[in-house]
């Protein structure tokens, strides 16, 4: 709801005292002098007489600085000097608010409006109060009272907006923030909230067009082009810009947001590709890239010569360099404009190896980040992997003979190969730590070999089994999936309890876990969820399992990186883990158990692992949302590939060729289809099996667990189900969601994700 940025309404203005001392501590503070300010705080504060007045400009001053554990105490001996004051009170309920006292704050507006009903800031301020205690209905009421005196009070409609969207009134929401911010068009919050109000009614509508979420992009470009400091912000405009296809823009706002937002710490660059790509896609220089590669796969010497200033242009882009070093670009036309550029660049070198190259070096070492990301999941002609032989036979030559290797070789190679394949690896990583290649070099050489060390030392908590837990294995030791760079900000952790209250309000969740928890991710992979869980709940004891080694490792290196500790990652088989003592609160298995030979048992294995009235949150694969896949399996199937590199670049050029098969275009519009180790995981898996509705409810009968819901990762769906059937208010009907699911087959294009419940 954006309390964590929500502006506060004055009680009064500030106090002005005939003092000296505190007059020129407000005008530092008002001048941008924090630490001058404070310091003169300092000062007065031991010398403050037994005065209202004097403890009230105090108290304002601390809060002012931030300080509201020092302003309570002075606002709380101001009041008991003059309790008939409101603004003492209302000062004083800030205080208390910001300390995460909501109830005593409550009480003092109560008594500072029943002094003096008529302040409008009084009741706006109460409104936001009943906002943090969950109170929608009487926050509204009490922001509608601040309107009913001040019709034009933008605090107040920001928060009547967001008592609006609790209670589920969109619309009245967007209306309300529309007119905060014309009141106040610097007022970023407001901007924010009119971002999830858009996204939110267009959600409840039914609706996913484009012109809504392009309302919501627009909305929260604005608040970060006022004020970026906001995690929450960012967040939002990967939410409002991650399902569109944005056609090129002029807007400069809109690029460097985007920029910003896929180097931002608290945003997951994966979700902002596929909006920025399709971006680019659209630039002019794009396009004239495209015209001149045609239908062929690469440029010849010609076609390149006039367009290699059309690919300077594209990849010099800054927004363009950032995204293939970022992320994995989930955009066919591009994928491919990027491998005909690196097949330009090496037959440029392989004809004049001296020669400048054709473009800046901080856009050839982009596309080797990008060909690394991708694991160069991307054909490669047999003339181009004889120049890499070639590229890399005269590093190593230029090397021995204690030259200097031109820094463009290194990163031209790093487009075909990762750095660490090249002889004396660790010696180049060296050499390039302190130059414009050194993140490509930490990236394709220090990375891997941490990762090889880590491997080395990881326990081992039971036996690995053999037939498909050892394909599976296989699978994963070769390509760790998914290969991924940040994860989102969350919110605080919170306990199982309350995470659960927030997500399924009208479940019975008595008994609960309200403090830390003990928690199992089985199959942890490359650790997104493992880490997701660290940072999202309270934990006492989060114990990760998984086949692969070489997963573990990435986990374990990214865990280390994010600054995440705590976790025990340990090498284990699923269907081995029968004999573990431990029993767990919360046990998650997404994505996993449809990959075992008998899902059912391996389920059953994990159930006994959950303590009485614990939870499990299992990911499983949807029969319907996949026909796609059961479709590109066939085809796999007729053309004889196996699931080698080679197989997989086949696979996705013999897709790609066939535009007129609507299942195998949509295989080609998933992220996963654009990288080796997603393309594997997505269509060469050695062990697949897919479940439907019915399925799920006869399993969680005959595991004894109740089903507390689905969990999906925005309103759209769970808006439009209310819509169809209101009368499941807790939306656990799983014969309503069978019909659901019927007449909108994508819905769990993600997988069936949902919590269950162990009997007390």
């Amino acid at each position: 709801m954006g309390e964590k940025r929500r502006r506060l309404a004055a009680a009064h203005q500030a106090p002005v005292l005939d003092g000296r001392s505190i007059e020129r501590a407000f005008h530092a503070l008002r001048a941008g002098d924090r630490a001058g300010a404070a310091a003169m705080l300092d000062a007065i504060e031991p010398g403050l007489p037994r005065d209202a007045q004097a403890l009230h400009a105090a108290g304002v001053l601390a809060l002012q600085l931030g300080q509201a554990s020092r302003a309570e105490p002075l606002l709380r001996r101001a009041v008991e000097i003059d309790a008939r004051d409101p603004a003492l009170r209302g000062h004083l309920a800030i205080a208390c608010r910001r300390m995460g006292r909501v109830d005593r704050a409550i009480a003092e507006l109560d008594a500072a409006l029943a002094i003096d009903p008529t302040l409008p800031e009084l009741h706006a301020n109460l409104g936001m109060a009943l906002l943090d205690r969950g109170d929608f209905a009487a926050a509204h009421a009490s922001f509608a009272r601040a309107l009913a005196i001040r019709r034009d009070f933008p605090d107040a409609l920001n928060g009547r907006g967001n008592a609006a969207l609790a209670l589920g009134d969109a619309a009245g929401a967007r209306a309300d923030f529309a007119r905060a911010v014309a009141l106040d068009p610097r007022f970023h919050e407001a901007h924010y909230n009119l971002s999830r109000a858009a996204l939110r009614l267009a959600a409840g509508e039914g609706s996913t067009t484009a012109a809504a979420r392009l309302d919501a992009l627009a909305s929260i470009v604005a608040a970060l082009d006022i004020d970026g400091s906001s995690d929450a912000y960012w967040v939002q405009l990967e939410v409002a810009a991650r399902d569109l296809d944005l056609g090129y823009t002029a807007d400069s706002r809109v690029h460097e947001a985007l920029f910003r937002a896929l180097g931002h710490p608290a945003v997951d660059p994966a979700r902002m590709a596929r909006p920025v790509a399709s971006l680019l896609a659209l630039h002019p220089a794009a396009i004239a890239l495209q015209g001149a590669l045609a239908e062929a796969a690469t440029f010849d010497a010609g076609s390149w010569q006039a367009a290699r200033h059309h690919a300077r242009a594209l990849f010099g882009l800054p927004l363009a360099q950032r995204l293939l070093e970022e992320a994995i670009v989930p955009h066919a036309a591009l994928q491919r404009l990027v491998a005909a550029t690196r097949g330009a660049l090496l037959a440029g070198w392989t004809e004049a190896p001296e020669a400048e190259p054709a473009l800046p070096l901080a856009a050839t070492a982009a596309i080797a980040q990008q060909g690394f990301n991708t694991e160069y999941v991307s054909a490669e002609p047999a003339l181009e992997g004889d120049g890499v032989a070639a590229l890399a036979g005269a590093i190593a030559r230029v090397r021995a003979g204690r030259g200097s290797v031109p820094l463009h070789w290194y990163a031209l190679f790093g487009c075909y190969r990762p750095l660490h394949a090249l002889d004396d690896a660790q010696a180049i990583a060296a050499e390039l730590a302190s130059t414009p290649l050194a993140r490509l070099a930490q990236r394709q050489i220090a990375e891997p070999a941490e990762e090889r060390r880590i491997a080395a030392a990881i326990p081992a908590l039971t036996a690995i089994g053999g037939g498909v837990s050892a394909l599976v294995r296989e699978q994963y030791e070769a390509n760790p999936y998914p290969r991924w760079q940040r994860l989102r900000t969350s919110s605080a952790p919170a306990s199982i309890g309350d995470f659960l209250r927030r997500l399924f309000p009208h479940a019975t969740l008595d008994g609960a876990p309200a403090g830390p928890a003990s928690v199992l991710v089985a199959g942890c992979g490359t650790g997104r969820q493992s880490l997701e869980s660290a940072r999202r709940f309270l934990v006492a004891r989060l114990l990760a399992f998984d086949l692969s080694l070489a997963s573990l490792a990435y986990a374990i290196r990214k865990a280390r990186e994010l600054g995440v500790a705590g976790i025990d990652y340990r090498q284990a088989d699923l269907t081995e883990l029968g004999a573990l003592d431990e029993r767990f609160d919360l046990v998650e298995c997404s994505g996993v158990l449809h990959h075992l030979a008998d899902p059912l048992a391996g389920w059953r294995t994990l159930r006994g692992l959950v303590k009485p009235g614990g939870f499990m949150r299992i990911g499983l694969y949807s029969e319907t949302a996949r026909r796609h896949v059961v479709r590109a399996r066939e085809l796999i199937a007729e053309l004889g590939l196996g699931s080698t590199p080679e197989g997989i670049r086949a696979c996705r050029d013999a897709i790609l060729a066939r535009r007129d098969d609507p299942l195998l275009a949509r295989v080609a519009q998933g992220a996963d289809f654009y990288s080796l180790s997603g393309c594997r995981d997505l269509l060469f898996h050695a062990q697949e099996t897919r479940f439907t509705i019915p399925q799920l409810a006869a399993m969680l009968d005959e595991l004894d667990l109740g089903f507390v819901g689905f969990e999906f990762g925005d309103d759209r769906v769970p808006a439009d189900y209310r819509a169809e059937f209101p009368g499941d208010v807790a939306l656990t009907g799983l014969g309503n969601w069978q019909l659901f699911e019927e007449r909108r087959p994508d819905t769990f294009a993600q997988m069936y994700q949902f919590w269950a419940r162990a009997p007390a």
